[in-house]
């Protein structure tokens, strides 16, 4: 484990909070400005020299020295439960990183923890922040099996990712959507045979894959996001170009299900990166790059589902990485552009509430650092 100083962290975190307020300046009452300003939203990337970056609206700086990834690496971060924050990846050794703040000592600290070679370096992955306190990981191995790890309340090394399923359930480096169920924690992601399936552990403690789809629906393990919290949902990117919801149908988990087409054919680019959110009491928002490159959300703020666009187009790299976070009154949407890194604050409860893009701003700012065009990155709250 390499520590590093994070001096830059809380002034990041404070100048976020800064960016939450602006939102407000078109007459948010004084409450909802209070909470926007406890939200300090924080991003991270992997840059093309290997190392994890920090972006928030005061601009974009190291998140400690350690070449951790391959460029292009996925990432996935969350809020422990303590406040700090903790991002996830699939490192050069083909193993899993982490890279932990401390509110005690404003340190990073760099882990890599289990066993080395069990996927390619900077394949995608998932971290979730489960409502037991745990933190799970989850992500597709090179034998085409699930990985998962777990942490209990803080990331620490332990006994590393272990195998989940069994091998050959989907491409290897799959897209994988970790969510939570009453019983315990399960992930979605799209198999070989172009199906959804669903991975959920049992009361006893073991693992159980299911398929909860036809076949032939969607590119083998292409994008696929699923809520964390109130209710197992899962979406992903047909090959009809449509945004298709999976929920249970009253039954028990995993079967039956329901598949609903919440969007029209053609919307959504085959095989594009998703993000699922849901607002505390509000709507959920699947967010995603078009192909003219805007970005672009389905949403049932009204009483049927309708798709918006938030931007204009060129703005991000068409069907590429998207990352978004709910937080009280906002949702708020990230993804690093052509020189750009950029934010998008929804404030979607100042009444009457409109249509979507709702009442929102949009802030970006360069890329000083070695960031590549359509980056993987993941949002999270600091503290």
């Amino acid at each position: 484990m390499i520590p590093t100083r994070i001096g830059r962290l809380r002034a990041a975190a404070a100048a976020s909070a800064a960016l939450a307020l602006a939102v407000t300046s078109v007459g948010a009452p004084p409450a909802q400005a209070a909470q926007a300003a406890a939200s300090q939203v924080v991003g991270f990337t992997v840059g093309q020299d290997g190392r994890f970056y920090l972006a928030s609206s005061g601009g974009l700086s190291p998140f400690g020295s350690t070449v951790v990834a391959p460029p292009g690496a996925d990432v996935s971060a969350v809020r422990q439960a303590d406040g700090n924050a903790a991002v996830f990846t699939v490192g050069t050794q083909g193993g899993l990183v982490s890279a932990v703040t401390s509110s005690a000592t404003s340190n990073i600290t760099v882990y890599r923890d289990g066993a080395s070679n069990l996927a390619t370096p900077g394949t995608q992955l998932n971290a979730l922040a489960a409502p037991d306190g745990y933190v799970y990981v989850f992500f597709v191995g090179n034998d085409g099996a699930v990985y998962s790890a777990s942490y209990n309340r803080v990331v620490r090394p332990g006994v590393g990712p272990q195998r989940v399923s069994p091998p050959g359930v989907a491409p290897s480096g799959a897209v994988i959507a970790g969510v939570w169920q009453s019983s315990g924690p399960g992930a979605f992601f799209v198999g070989d045979d172009g199906g959804l399936r669903y991975l959920s552990r049992t009361g006893t403690g073991t693992w159980q894959t299911s398929s909860v789809g036809p076949p032939g629906v969607a590119a083998a393990g292409s994008g696929v996001a699923a809520l964390t919290s109130g209710g197992v949902q899962a979406y992903y990117a047909g090959l009809d170009g449509r945004l298709w919801q999976i929920s249970p149908a009253g039954g028990g988990l995993p079967d039956p299900w329901n598949r609903l087409a919440v969007s029209a054919a053609g919307v959504v680019p085959v095989g594009a990166r998703l993000a699922a959110t849901r607002a505390s009491g509000g709507p959920t928002g699947v967010f995603f790059a078009g192909a003219d490159g805007a970005v672009r959300v389905v949403t049932n703020l009204t009483s049927g589902w309708q798709e918006s666009v938030t931007t204009g187009p060129g703005v991000a790299k068409p069907g590429g990485p998207v990352s978004a976070l709910a937080y009280g009154d906002y949702l708020i949407t990230g993804w690093c552009g052509n020189d750009l890194w950029w934010w998008l604050h929804w404030w979607w409860r100042r009444p009457p509430s409109p249509p979507p893009p709702w009442w929102g701003e949009t802030t970006s700012f360069p890329l000083g650092y070695p960031i590549e065009y359509g980056a993987n990155i993941s949002l999270t709250l600091y503290r």
